[in-house]
């Protein structure tokens, strides 16, 4: 290997999320000492990957079918729906198994820096899997930014003619914090999303 594709491996390994200069190097030495039993196999694997997946064309979540697996699943409430922003968020729906129903993953947030635009939310084929599926319930679980309540404020007035329930998730205390502890911004959500106890 010469010192132009370990220097290559080293700048591709730093472009992931959380990974700079000093650590991709380490990396890249490890995989290089590695090599039978890890880079080789990581290899291959990414490359089977890149191929083997691909986005579903009714809610966007990455599979290896299309539909994916919760789409053409029997045993998922078809009536509701989950916005999120991408396949991060499934993953941690589905690790909280709470939600049945079904994902609408709309790939980003509202941002002219990010040139991420209305036509990119794919809100046509919401509303036409709100009509197919008889949709009563849309769940907005974008992040709690500036991006993430102006892409939400967006959705809700693109919907409001679908004429069914949009909710939004509650934002506030999390479980098991002390209120001395929590920052001005979270604890005027909370404030602001308290239900009445009875």
């Amino acid at each position: 290997m010469s010192q132009d594709e370990l220097q290559k491996l080293i700048n591709l390994i730093s472009r992931l999320p959380g990974i700079g200069q000093r650590s991709a190097q380490r990396i890249a030495l490890y995989l290089i000492k590695n090599k039978q039993e890890l880079m080789l196999p990581l290899a291959e694997s990414i490359k089977d990957t890149a191929s083997a997946v691909k986005k579903c064309t009714n809610c966007g979540i990455l599979d290896v079918i299309n539909p994916c697996k919760i789409c053409s699943s029997e045993n998922r409430l078809k009536t509701t729906i989950c916005i999120v922003e991408d396949m991060a968020d499934v993953w941690a729906f589905e690790r909280s198994g709470y939600h049945k129903g079904l994902y609408h993953v709309i790939g980003g947030l509202l941002s002219a820096s990010k040139n991420f635009t209305e036509q990119d939310l794919n809100l046509n084929k919401l509303k036409e899997r709100i009509i197919n599926n008889q949709v009563q319930e849309i769940i907005l679980a974008l992040s709690a930014t500036i991006e993430g309540q102006t892409t939400a404020l967006v959705i809700k007035d693109k919907l409001e003619s679908q004429n069914i329930k949009i909710t939004q998730l509650a934002y506030g205390v999390p479980v098991g914090s002390e209120i001395h502890y929590l920052d001005d911004n979270t604890l005027g959500a909370a404030l602001e999303s308290r239900k009445n106890l009875g």
